[in-house]
């Protein structure tokens, strides 16, 4: 147990809150104060509700040990795309600069019910459409490692407190590794839920007021400690996850996807996954390297892509889909301004075909895994970048003159979104994991995909890895 609150898991503080060790008002105060000794240069949390969350914190500390529930007395920060009574949730669109909602987004609800303390809301990138985070409300978070580089998004504001020990737990969404980027690039841990496990209404976007909760979308925990995730996850599911496959570390069947052939990955970041796999091995895992699904890995890429714009478009203007649409005129069928562009224009039939090719990439991952439990794989091309908020234009169109740098190369900026889209077009549970190793200087990850509805088995193996091997190092604030 770390005697230092800023490095401490949930758990740990849960514990010592409900040993009386540490009262909840004088946990919240501590983080108060770190925040603002800290943030001026991270710029992750955008706003507080201190006195409403005093309150609560002094009628957790009143509270009779009975009753007390698993999160009881713990102060935390929420993502801006949620709704949190007594705080802005602006998702970054200016005209929701002053939307103050007056109750909790569902999941926001269950941390509340379950005695979490909700005191502060962190950045993101407008509409949380990028893997940065910036908006014109709020501005740019850096990452904590080194501010001039991006904490990745859409949750990068997220990932940047819970790495510099703002708070110990998170709530964060994720449709194109809106999780798994920001805990990868901060290096720290995340998990993306199966499709439908946890609630999300009284998210951004959709819009406030609006029901339809789209698909691919999920909501997840981002932590220091994998135990906190399962900690987390239990209190976030109406109905949680069955059991993890295996409690031990050595009875998972695992499988590793260290290629960059088909989809980018930086050499580095790989080595550091063959690396960490080295170390499961050294701990009597087998590690299968050949092993992969019986999927068209560009055919799931170009599955997700459309079925994710057409599910953005929905909330987009006409005049943006016009300016989208015109973007891909003219352009290479496959580029992402032609094959978004496309997409943005979907009829409701087209749409129901996707849906028939996700069905049958669900299928061929569910044979994947009566074979093996886990297939470790990257999680982004590479390790966080420096902030890069340049090109022009509404909604995806802005991305599209970028490019990320990809051992020396420049690669689309977008092909961050193609290992993210492995797992969620396919409505898969991933966790992300930190491997131990830096590529200049900034924490590599990697994600643990699992099976569909079977959360706990990413999730157990994070945690018993953790314990065997280590988990997430503070940035050097």
């Amino acid at each position: 147990m770390s005697d230092a609150p800023e490095k401490a898991s949930a758990g740990e503080l849960v514990a010592r809150l409900r040993s009386g060790e540490l009262g909840s008002e004088e946990l919240l105060d501590l983080q108060l104060d770190r925040i603002g000794r800290l943030d001026g240069a991270l710029n992750a949390v955008v706003a507080l509700d201190v006195e409403g969350a005093r309150e609560a914190a002094r009628a957790a500390d009143a509270a009779p040990a009975e009753g007390r529930g698993p999160l009881h007395g713990l102060p935390m920060t929420i993502k801006d795309s949620f709704e949190v009574a007594g705080m802005p949730a602006t998702c970054g669109f200016p005209h929701l600069a002053e939307h103050r909602p007056e109750r909790d987004a569902e999941a926001v609800a269950r941390l509340r019910a379950a005695g979490a303390i909700p005191f502060g809301k962190t950045n993101l990138p407008l509409a949380a459409a990028d893997h940065q985070s910036y908006n014109p409300v709020y501005g740019t978070t850096g990452n904590p490692w080194d501010t001039t580089r991006t904490p990745g998004g859409s949750s990068g504001g997220a990932a940047a407190a819970v790495a510099a020990g703002f708070t110990p737990l998170e709530l964060g969404s994720d449709i194109g590794g809106s999780i798994r980027c920001p805990a990868h690039f901060c290096g720290i841990y995340g998990h993306k839920s199966s499709f439908g496990l946890v609630p999300v209404r009284g998210h951004i976007p959709p819009m406030p007021g609006e029901l339809l909760a789209p698909p691919l979308g999920v909501a997840g925990p981002i932590a220091r400690s994998a135990a906190d995730l399962e900690l987390a996850l239990d209190v976030l599911a109406p109905a949680p996850p069955g059991p993890s496959r295996h409690e031990r570390l050595e009875d998972f069947r695992v499988a590793l996807w260290a290629d960059g052939s088909v989809l980018s990955a930086d050499g580095r970041c790989l080595d550091a996954m063959r690396a960490y796999a080295d170390d499961l091995r050294g701990l009597g895992v087998t590690v299968d390297e050949e092993a992969r699904p019986d999927i068209d890995v560009r055919a799931s890429d170009d599955l997700y892509v459309a079925m994710l714009f057409a599910i953005i478009s929905a909330g987009m203007p006409e005049e943006v889909l016009a300016v989208t649409e015109a973007a891909g005129e003219g352009q290479d069928p496959a580029g992402y301004p032609a094959r978004i562009a496309k997409a943005v224009r979907m009829t409701h039939h087209e749409f129901i075909v996707l849906q028939e090719r996700q069905l049958q990439l669900q299928a061929a991952w569910g044979r994947f895994f009566e074979r093996y439990d886990l297939i470790l794989c990257p999680v982004m091309p590479t390790v966080a970048f420096p902030h890069d908020h340049s090109g022009d234009g509404p909604g995806p169109t802005a991305q599209y003159s970028r490019t990320t740098l990809v051992d020396g190369a420049p690669v689309p900026y977008m092909n961050g979104l193609q290992w993210p889209g492995l797992a969620t077009v396919a409505n898969l549970p991933a966790t992300a994991i930190p491997t131990g190793r830096t590529v200049d200087g900034m924490p590599t990850g990697l994600q643990a995909v699992g099976p569909f509805g079977e959360d706990r088995t990413p999730l157990r193996f994070a945690t018993l890895a953790e314990r065997a091997l280590g988990g997430s190092v503070p940035p050097p604030l």
